[in-house]
């Protein structure tokens, strides 16, 4: 009987996987947008737990500021949810704060949020994702609570904790993982299997010196899902290692005082830094013990044409490092003040979510120059910075913006202020963000009445009649937004779902995006549904921009005498947020029974 049953039941998790494909279209991010290209940016699901207090971030954005923020709606577990000053945005940021958790439900709770941008109202449906989870169980703890990880040890990166329960309080935990925590990006460096967290080898260089690591843990028990925040702390202790002054190597005029920028070190906190040898040797050289600073006092520096070489000692409680030829001095008979009129950037043709590098134009006049953004640059430009979408060389004065910069098309302006010991300098420009001539979109739409088609998934869907001829006689073109443009278009995947054969031998048009499934076939019992994956291109070069889209097609047949349909059979959702299916259309019996269970 036992086994009978297991074959009833494996035969319909087969029907289920064939009548309901879930395609996951967002992994990182929550992201919206509306037809005009504004878009908003929130990041993923957060996890909390009862009587906690959280803030989540700015949304990032394209397209013109955002302002006037507000929530429009929320719901819990798909349930309409009164807001009682559990959740508050910021209308001029959009960070919102969760707070009076105490009595809040356990469940998922999704904000719309609205917001004003370049003077028209866009909401944005469950643009953000709150979990409130269940307290930690009694009896649950990590072992050890705090984890000192050496570097210097050979495989530091075994380093591990263990979650471990009481075994008077009889509890049972069936799945562990890290809890969603948008402030907590490092949690990829780390893994957790059966309880033992431990580091990511793959991820191992990421991990910095002197950096702590705190993570809260996900349990899932038969009762539900628990938080266990700041369960472990991963404490990595280092000597010092990898001072870097940026310059290193600078030019002083004879006689005048001189300070370093900043250095840049790694390791533990606690840094002790001391200058450990001048060669030659030389008087006038100091160091800030505790930032590293170099500072060379006036009328040090007598003979033109010296260099002095500066080795650092630096220390803390774990440890010293010698930095030999740290910094590197020249004395020169003049320093050359900047000439404004010779200070400007050449600026080259730029394109939206594309990378650039804009250099200083050549000529500048002026020695020993550091470059910096002025602050008076606008919020789009200052968020792009702290983004760390653009940067800028302070030696070179170069500008380095990201491909995954936000800027929308439109004109910006980027001021750069230029400095030496004897004058400082603004200057600007205009950088002109185009749209890329070549973006486009494009969808095959379904043939099951989903309305508007470019909002679903492709899905088509055939009857089999045991010779496929529904299948072959489909014939799938695209809407597109060519306007007239050439596409390439090719078949990147064809995705197997049971079978071997699933749509082998589709071929699509590299010309129109016609895709032929006249020699193509499905399974013909239990699994009969196809996924195939297009990619068209236009351009070449930089500018090329490529979109790809899948395409699914499913045989309605039935396995078993009993058939599950459900329309849309492709669903779209976020895999941290899930979703819900559409209710089945068709159930083709009077006697079959689902029973769904939860799989560790």
């Amino acid at each position: 009987m036992k086994s009978k049953l297991s074959s009833t039941f494996n035969k319909l998790r087969i029907i289920m996987v064939a009548a309901l494909t879930v395609f996951c279209v967002s992994c990182d991010k929550t992201e919206t947008t509306d037809t005009t290209g504004f878009i908003l940016h929130y990041l993923g699901i957060t996890d909390i737990g009862p009587s906690m207090s959280y803030t989540l971030k700015a949304p990032a954005y394209k397209g013109s500021t955002p302002y006037d923020f507000t929530i429009t709606k929320i719901t819990l577990d798909n349930e309409s949810f009164s807001n009682n000053d559990n959740f508050v945005i910021n209308s001029e940021t959009g960070e919102i704060t969760v707070q009076n958790t105490d009595e809040m439900k356990p469940g998922l709770y999704n904000i719309s949020v609205g917001c004003y941008s370049n003077g028209k109202f866009f909401d944005f449906k469950d643009a953000v994702q709150v979990n409130m989870l269940l307290a930690v169980p009694e009896g649950v703890s990590v072992e050890p609570a705090e984890v000192l990880v050496k570097m210097e040890d050979e495989n530091w990166w075994e380093a591990s904790a263990k979650v471990i329960t009481d075994a008077e309080k009889h509890v049972s935990i069936i799945k562990y993982e890290f809890a969603e925590d948008e402030s907590r990006e490092y949690r990829k460096y780390f893994t957790i299997e059966n309880g033992i967290i431990t580091f990511n080898p793959d991820q191992k260089d990421n991990i910095v010196p002197g950096e702590k690591y705190v993570l809260s843990l996900k349990l899932t028990t038969k009762a539900g899902e628990h938080l266990y925040p700041d369960a472990v702390t991963f404490k990595v202790i280092s000597k010092p290692y990898n001072l870097q002054y940026k310059p290193k190597e600078v030019k002083v005029e004879k006689n005048t005082a001189h300070e370093s920028q900043l250095p840049t070190i790694q390791g533990s906190e606690g840094m002790n830094y001391s200058i450990k040898s001048i060669s030659p040797e030389a008087t006038g050289f100091t160091i800030d013990e505790k930032t590293g600073k170099i500072s060379i006092a006036e009328n040090s520096l007598s003979t033109i044409g010296a260099i002095y070489n500066i080795n650092v000692m630096v220390s803390n409680e774990y440890g010293s490092a010698e930095f030999p030829e740290a910094y590197t001095v020249t004395v020169v008979d003049f320093i050359n003040p900047i000439d404004p009129t010779t200070f400007s950037y050449v600026v080259p043709e730029t394109y939206e979510e594309m990378e650039y590098t804009i250099p200083v134009a050549g000529g500048l006049i002026g020695d020993e120059v550091i470059y910096n953004f002025a602050d008076n640059n606008s919020e789009a430009i200052k968020e792009q910075i702290e983004k760390g979408r653009m940067s800028i060389d302070i030696e070179s004065g170069k500008i380095f913006i990201a491909k995954k910069n936000t800027l929308a098309p439109g004109d910006y302006t980027v001021s750069v202020k230029a400095s030496n010991v004897k004058s400082e300098v603004t200057t600007s420009f205009t950088l002109t963000i185009k749209a890329n001539p070549n973006k486009f979109t494009f969808y095959y739409g379904n043939n099951l009445g989903l309305s508007p088609a470019e909002n679903y998934a492709n899905q088509y869907e055939v009857d089999y009649d045991g010779t496929f001829s529904e299948l072959k006689a489909l014939n799938l073109t695209p809407t597109t937004t060519l306007n007239g443009k050439n596409a390439k278009w090719e078949l990147v995947v064809k995705k197997v779902l049971g079978g071997k054969d699933q749509l082998l031998e589709t071929t699509i048009n590299e010309n129109t995006g016609t895709i032929d499934f006249s020699n193509a076939k499905l399974q013909s019992a239990d699994v009969c549904v196809g996924m195939l994956v297009v990619k068209a291109t236009v351009g070449d070069g930089p500018l090329a921009y490529s979109v790809t889209a899948p395409v699914f097609v499913r045989s309605s047949q039935k396995a078993s005498k009993n058939l599950i349909k459900y329309t849309p059979f492709v669903i779209q959702m976020n895999p941290k947020t899930g979703g819900r299916s559409a209710i089945p259309t068709t159930v083709a019996s009077d006697n079959l029974i689902m029973d769904f269970t939860t799989v560790p």
